[in-house]
C-alpha cells in the first residue's frame, strides 16, 4: 500500500491524505480527516425556516444555527428579525422555546447587541403563556445580562418582568425568575429591603427547588454588595431541617455569611436569657451540619468551619471534645433557685420522679450556650467515612489553628492521627497542614513516634512531605532530635532515591535547633575524647546527612566549630563546593572560600556597570560588538555564581546575545553588502526570542515592551533574509511578522503610558498602510527601515526576574558499561524520571515535553499526565511556581552492536514543533540486544 500526502500552504489547518491501493486482495484503510468548520450564512438557514413545512423541520434548522455559531455581524440583524416572525407563528413550545435559546447564545457567542436582543424578548414574553416558553424566556434573559452590559433601561425591564413571573404557578418560572431578581434587582438602600423581603418570601414554597434558589438569591445580592441583616438568621437556621439536600447547603451558605459578616451582633439564645454572637452562635449551627446525612452537606460544613476565624476560643476548642463542657452551663445561685420555688407557689406532687430536683440538672441542653451537635465536630469530620469530608475537616482545622495559636496545640494529636489514613491524599493533607502550622508548636516524643512511622510509607509524595515537615517543626529534648536523625537515616537506607529530600531536611533541622546540635555532635560524628576514629567515607549519604545537619547548626553557633575533627574539616571543604545549596558559609580553619561573593550589591552594582558601557558605546559600533561578546559570558558565570540574580543575568545575557546576532545578520543585507547569511545563526535568532518571550517571568511593562520590540526586529529580519534567498516559502515569515506587530499594537494600546522606539512605530505605520498584506508587499515596505536600523536599547537591571529552569534528578548521567539498561531489541524499557522545574507558571504546565534523543537522531517527544506534575510546597505553605515531575519514559528500539548514550531533555513546547530546552541532558547508557533464539 503506498500514501501520498498532499502538502498545502501553512495557512491551511490540516492536510488531505490520498491512499491508493495496488492489490485488491488487500485490506483498504480509510482515513477519516477532520475538515474545520466553513463560516456559513445564517440568512440561508432563516430563509429555509420560513419554507419549512413542520415544526419538527424548523427545529432541526435551528440546531443547525446553534451548531454553527460563526456568523456574519451584518447579517445577524435580519437573521434575528426573521427568527421573531418565525416564534409570533409556531404553535409548538418546543420551538419557540430554541428560538429563545438561540438569543441567549448570540449574546454569549457573537459580537451582537445584547440590548436588542433583550428588547426582543421581552417583547416576545408579553404574549407568552406556556410556562416552559417563559422559564426560557427568563433564562435567556439572565444571559444576555451576564455577557453583555446592559443599559439601566434594560435591566429594570428585566427585573420588572421577573417581579410579574413571581406569581406564575410554576416552579420553574418561579426559580428562575428568583434567578433573576438576584443578578439585576437593584442594589440601592430604598430598594433592596423590600427585594431582600420579596425574595425571603419564597424561602417558604412548597418546592424545594425555589426554596433553594431564593436563598442562593439572597447569596447572590450579598456578593453584590447587599449588606444582608441579620433579621435572615432565624430563617436560615430553620430551613437547616430541610428535608432537602439542595436546600439545607444554601441555607447553611447563608447561616455562614450571616456569621463571617456580623460576628459581634448578640442573639438570644433559645429557651434561655442569655445573649452571645452571631459568629459564634453560627458555628454552632456549621458544627451540627457535621452530621447531617448527605455528604456534600457536610463536605461543605466541614469546609466552612475554617473561615469563622472570629469565633471565640471556648466554643473552638469544643469542637475537639465529644462531651460537653460544663463551663458552658449557666449555674443559677442558691437564692435565685429559691426566689423561683418560692414565686412558683407549686410544691412536689409526687406523680413525676425528680420534679423537686434543682433547675440546674433539668434540661441541660435547653439552657446550653452552644448546640451540642459541635461538640467533636471536627473529630467527627476526620472519622468521617468520605475522603472529602476528612480532607475538607484537615483544612479548616489548619486555617483555624494558623489564627488561634493555643488551638494549634490542642489539634496537634488528631492531626498526627491522620498521619495513618488509609487515603494517600488525605495524609497528604495532614502532613501539609502539620507543616503550615510548625510555628506554634513543639514535637513531643510520643507525638514524633507516630509521625516517624510514617516515613516508610511507599508514596514518595508522603515521604517527601514527611521531610518537609519534620524540618518544619521543633523539637523539645535531644532524645527527640535523635530519634528523628536515626529514623530519617534508616529509611534513607531502604530508600536511597530520597537522598537530595532527606538533605534538605537535616539542613532545615540543625538550621532550626543549633543547641540541641551542638550537644549531640561529639555522638553523631562518633568522635572519641581519646583515641582518634576512623575517617568516614564522604559519599556515604548517611554521614553526608549528619555532616548537612552540624554545618547548618555550626552557621549559628560558632563554637561548635571547635568540636570538629580535622577529617570533618577537610570533608567540608569538598562537601561546600560539590553541594553549595546544602553546605553554608563557614569560617572554618585551613579553608577559604572561593565562591563567596561581595553579596547582592555587588553583584547588581557589577551588572549595572556592564549596561552602562555597552550605553556609552552605542555610538561605536565596533565597540559595541566586543562589549556584547564579553559581557554574554561575564553574565553565564554570574548566573552561575549568584543565584539570586540568575534571572536578571539570564535575561539580560539573551537579550544581548539577540542583539549582537540582529547586529551580524543585519549588516549582512546592507546595501552595498552582497553577504549570505548564516541559517544557523537566523534560527539561533529567533530561538532566542522565543525564550525572552515564554521562559521568563515577573517582567515589568517595559520590559516586556523591550521583549516584543527586538522579536518585532528578529522577525522583519526573517522576512528580508527569506525573500533575499528565494530558496523557501515567505508565507510563514510574512504571517508571523503581522502576527507580532499586531501583538505589539495591541500592547502599546493597553498601555499609553510607555512609548516604541522608532523602528517599532516606522513598521507599525507601514505595516497600517497597505491593504492587501503579501510577503513581497510587506518585503519591499519593511526593506529600508531594516537596513537603517539602529541597535536596540538594553534592559534596565530588575533583580525581580525569575527564568525557568528544571534539573533531572533521577536518572543520573551514566559513563559506565556496567550500569548500562539492557533490554531485548524491540521491546520496552521502563526508565523512572524526576525533575524539579522552578518558576513554571500555573498555564504552562500542559506544555511540558520530555525529549529521547537516540544516538541515530531520531527523537520521540513525550507528552507527561498532568498528575505527574505536582507543586512543591514551602515550610510557610506558600504556592510558589516550582514543580515536581515524577513519571515513567519508555524507551525502545532496534539491535545495537554496543551500548551506547541516550539523551533526556525537559523542554516546554511554545508552538507546535518548538521546544525550548530547560536543562541540559542526561545522558543514559542503552543496550537493545537482540533476541536470543532457543534450540
Amino acid at each position: 500500500m503506498a500514501t501520498t500526502a498532499y502538502k498545502r500552504s501553512s495557512s491551511e489547518l490540516y492536510q488531505t491524505i490520498q491512499e491508493i491501493s495496488r492489490n485488491r486482495a488487500q485490506k483498504r484503510l480509510r482515513l477519516i480527516v477532520k475538515k474545520p468548520i466553513v463560516s456559513t450564512s445564517i440568512t440561508t438557514f432563516t430563509g429555509l425556516l420560513e419554507s419549512a413545512g413542520s415544526s419538527n423541520e424548523a427545529l432541526q434548522l435551528l440546531i443547525k444555527i446553534s451548531d454553527a455559531l460563526q456568523f456574519d455581524e451584518p447579517e445577524m440583524g435580519e437573521a434575528v428579525r426573521k427568527l421573531c416572525e418565525h416564534f409570533k407563528k409556531e404553535q409548538e413550545s418546543a420551538v419557540r422555546v430554541k428560538i429563545l435559546a438561540l438569543f441567549g447564545d448570540f449574546a454569549a457567542d457573537t459580537s451582537y447587541d445584547g440590548a436588542l436582543l433583550a428588547n426582543e424578548v421581552l417583547t416576545l414574553l408579553k404574549s407568552e403563556s406556556s410556562a416552559k416558553v417563559i422559564c426560557q424566556a427568563l433564562h435567556s434573559l439572565h444571559k444576555i445580562g451576564i455577557s453583555q452590559s446592559l443599559p439601566q433601561s434594560h435591566v429594570a425591564k428585566m427585573v420588572i418582568t421577573a417581579r410579574n413571573s413571581l406569581t406564575s404557578q410554576s416552579h420553574n418560572v418561579q426559580r428562575h425568575a428568583l434567578l433573576l431578581l438576584g443578578a439585576f434587582a437593584s442594589v440601592e438602600e430604598d430598594s433592596v429591603e423590600k427585594t431582600v423581603e420579596l425574595i425571603g418570601r419564597y424561602t417558604d414554597s412548597q418546592d424545594s427547588r425555589v426554596r433553594a434558589q431564593a436563598f442562593r438569591s439572597i447569596l447572590t445580592l450579598g456578593g453584590r454588595g447587599v449588606n444582608l441583616a441579620p433579621d435572615l438568621y432565624p430563617r436560615a437556621t430553620d430551613a437547616l431541617r430541610d428535608d432537602y439536600e439542595c436546600v439545607r447547603k444554601e441555607a447553611l451558605q447563608l447561616v455562614y455569611e450571616l456569621g463571617t459578616r456580623h460576628p459581634e451582633h448578640m442573639i438570644l439564645v433559645p429557651d434561655s436569657d442569655m445573649e452571645m454572637r452571631l459568629v459564634d452562635a453560627a458555628f454552632g449551627k456549621v458544627c451540627s451540619a457535621m452530621c447531617d446525612l448527605s455528604m456534600q452537606v457536610r463536605t461543605q460544613a466541614a469546609e466552612l468551619l475554617g473561615g469563622m476565624t472570629a469565633v471565640g476560643s471556648e466554643f473552638l476548642n469544643q469542637t475537639l471534645d465529644k462531651k460537653l463542657m460544663s463551663n458552658l452551663r449557666r449555674k443559677k445561685s442558691l437564692h435565685e433557685r429559691n426566689l423561683e420555688n418560692f414565686t412558683s407557689g407549686e410544691w412536689s406532687s409526687g406523680k413525676k420522679w425528680a420534679d423537686d430536683a434543682p433547675k440546674e440538672f433539668l434540661n441541660a441542653a435547653s439552657i446550653s450556650l452552644i448546640a451540642t451537635g459541635a461538640c467533636g465536630a471536627l473529630v467527627h469530620g476526620l472519622e468521617d467515612e468520605f475522603l472529602e469530608v476528612r480532607t475538607a475537616s484537615v483544612d479548616s482545622m489548619c486555617r483555624l489553628a494558623l489564627i488561634h495559636p493555643p488551638f494549634a496545640s490542642t489539634s496537634l494529636d488528631f492531626l498526627v492521627d491522620m498521619f495513618n489514613d488509609e487515603i494517600e491524599s488525605v495524609r497528604l493533607k495532614a502532613i501539609y497542614s502539620l507543616t503550615m502550622i510548625s510555628k506554634h508548636i513543639t514535637l513531643r516524643e510520643d507525638q514524633l513516634e507516630t509521625m516517624l512511622s510514617s516515613l516508610e510509607d511507599y508514596s514518595v509524595e508522603v515521604r517527601e512531605g514527611l521531610h518537609l515537615m519534620l524540618g518544619a517543626c521543633k523539637v523539645s529534648t535531644q532524645a527527640c532530635l535523635k530519634l528523628v536523625v536515626q529514623k530519617i537515616l534508616d529509611v534513607l537506607s531502604k530508600y536511597p532515591q530520597d537522598k537530595e529530600s532527606a538533605f534538605g531536611c537535616l539542613q532545615r533541622v540543625g538550621q532550626k535547633h543549633p543547641d540541641l546540635c551542638m550537644a549531640l555532635t561529639p555522638q553523631l560524628l562518633q568522635d572519641h575524647p581519646f583515641f582518634d576514629s576512623a575517617e568516614r567515607d564522604v559519599e556515604d549519604p548517611a554521614y553526608v546527612c549528619i555532616l548537612v545537619m552540624l554545618f547548618n547548626a555550626a552557621q549559628h553557633r560558632p563554637p561548635m566549630l571547635s568540636l570538629f575533627p580535622d577529617t570533618t574539616v577537610r570533608h567540608y571543604g569538598y562537601l561546600r563546593d560539590t553541594m553549595p545549596n546544602f553546605v553554608p558559609h563557614l569560617m572554618l580553619r585551613t579553608v577559604v572560600d572561593q565562591t563567596q561573593l561581595t553579596g547582592a550589591t555587588g553583584s547588581r552594582q557589577f551588572l549595572e556597570t556592564l549596561l552602562y558601557n555597552i550605553d556609552a558605546a552605542y555610538s561605536a559600533p565596533r565597540a559595541r560588538q566586543a562589549l556584547l561578546e564579553a559581557a554574554q559570558s561575564n553574565l553565564d558565570r554570574l548566573a552561575e555564581i549568584d543565584p539570586a540574580l540568575s534571572g536578571t543575568a539570564n535575561f539580560t545575557a539573551m537579550f544581548l546575545g539577540a542583539q549582537l546576532l540582529i547586529h551580524q545578520l543585519q549588516s549582512c543585507i546592507a546595501p552595498k553588502q552582497n553577504k549570505t547569511p548564516s541559517r544557523e545563526s537566523l534560527n539561533l535568532l529567533m530561538r532566542k526570542c522565543l525564550k525572552l518571550q515564554n521562559l521568563f517571568s515577573h517582567l515589568t511593562k517595559e520590559d516586556w515592551l523591550l521583549v516584543k520590540q527586538i522579536s518585532l526586529r528578529a522577525s522583519a529580519l526573517h522576512l528580508v533574509i527569506v525573500v533575499k534567498d528565494r530558496s523557501q516559502s515567505a508565507l510563514a515569515p510574512c504571517q508571523l511578522l503581522l502576527h507580532i506587530a499586531a501583538d505589539i499594537s495591541v500592547f502599546l494600546q493597553d498601555n499609553p503610558d510607555i512609548v516604541a522606539d522608532k523602528f517599532t512605530g516606522s513598521i507599525l505605520q507601514s505595516l497600517a498602510a497597505i491593504s492587501d498584506p503579501k510577503p513581497g508587499r510587506v518585503f519591499w515596505e519593511i526593506l529600508p527601515i531594516v537596513q537603517s536600523a539602529t541597535p536596540v536599547v538594553t534592559p534596565r537591571v530588575n533583580v525581580d526576574i525569575r527564568m525557568c529552569t528544571a534539573r533531572i534528578l533521577e536518572p543520573c548521567n551514566v559513563a559506565s558499561v556496567e550500569n548500562q539498561i539492557k533490554v531485548t531489541a524491540g521491546l520496552i524499557a521502563a526508565v523512572p524520571l524526576v525533575a524539579d522545574i522552578e518558576n513554571l507558571q500555573d498555564y504552562q504546565r500542559q506544555d511540558l515535553r520530555i525529549r529521547i534523543k537516540y544516538p541515530d537522531q531520531n527523537i520521540h517527544t513525550v507528552v507527561p499526565r498532568l498528575r505527574d506534575v505536582k507543586r512543591i510546597l514551602t515550610e510557610s505553605g506558600e504556592e510558589v511556581n516550582n514543580w515536581r515531575l515524577r513519571t515513567t519514559i519508555l524507551l525502545s528500539h532496534g539491535v545495537w552492536t554496543e551500548a551506547t548514550h541516550v539523551e533526556i531533555f525537559v523542554c516546554l513546547s511554545v508552538r507546535p514543533g518548538t521546544e525550548l530546552e530547560l536543562c541540559k541532558s542526561v545522558k543514559i547508557m542503552f543496550a537493545p540486544k537482540p533476541v536470543k533464539r532457543g534450540i
